[in-house]
C-alpha cells in the first residue's frame, strides 16, 4: 500500500512563530556549545599538561638514548635543531582524557535532504520568516511547510 500525500493547511502565523521558536533554541544551544567547547579546550590543555608531567617524571634517558629520539633540522630555521623524544607511559597512569562535546549543527544529509551548519539554518530560517510575513494569505500550502519542516 501506497502513503498518501497529506495535504493540510497550516496557518502562516503558526508556521512564523515555530520558526521564530526555533531559532531561538538553535541560538540557546549554539552558545551552550561554545561554552562547552571553551570548557574541554580548557580540560584538554589542562590534561595535556599533567601528560607531560607524568612523561616526564617516566623519562629514563638512559632508554631514550637506545630508541626514541630522533634529531633533524628545523623547517626553515637553519639555526636550530629539532629533537623529538617518545616516552612511553601506561594507560592506567594517566588521567582520563576530556571527551569533546558533540557540535550539534554540523552539516548533514546530501543532495535534497542536506541541511547546512549553523548559518546557513540560520539564513534560511530567516528568510522563510521574512517571505511569510510579507504574505497576504492566512494559511501556507503543504509544499511551503514541507520546506521549512526540516528545521523544525
Amino acid at each position: 500500500m501506497a502513503g498518501k500525500a497529506i495535504n493540510v493547511k497550516v496557518a502562516r502565523t503558526k508556521v512564523i512563530k515555530a520558526l521564530e521558536v526555533k531559532l531561538e533554541e538553535m541560538h540557546n544551544a549554539k552558545m551552550n556549545y561554545e561554552l562547552l567547547h571553551s570548557k574541554y579546550e580548557d580540560d584538554l590543555k589542562a590534561w595535556k599538561d599533567k601528560v607531560v608531567q607524568i612523561a616526564y617524571v617516566n623519562f629514563d634517558i638512559t632508554s631514550a638514548n637506545k630508541k626514541g629520539v630522533s634529531v633533524r633540522n628545523a623547517w626553515g630555521n637553519d639555526e636550530n635543531l629539532r629533537v623529538d623524544i617518545e616516552v612511553e607511559v601506561a594507560k592506567d597512569k594517566l588521567p582520563a582524557e576530556p571527551e569533546a562535546p558533540k557540535n550539534p549543527f554540523g552539516s548533514q544529509g546530501y543532495g535534497r535532504t542536506y541541511i547546512g551548519g549553523y548559518e546557513e539554518r540560520v539564513e534560511e530560517m530567516q528568510n522563510a520568516i521574512r517571505i511569510l510575513n510579507m504574505s497576504d494569505e492566512e494559511v501556507v500550502s503543504t509544499s511551503t511547510y514541507q520546506s521549512v519542516s526540516r528545521y523544525l
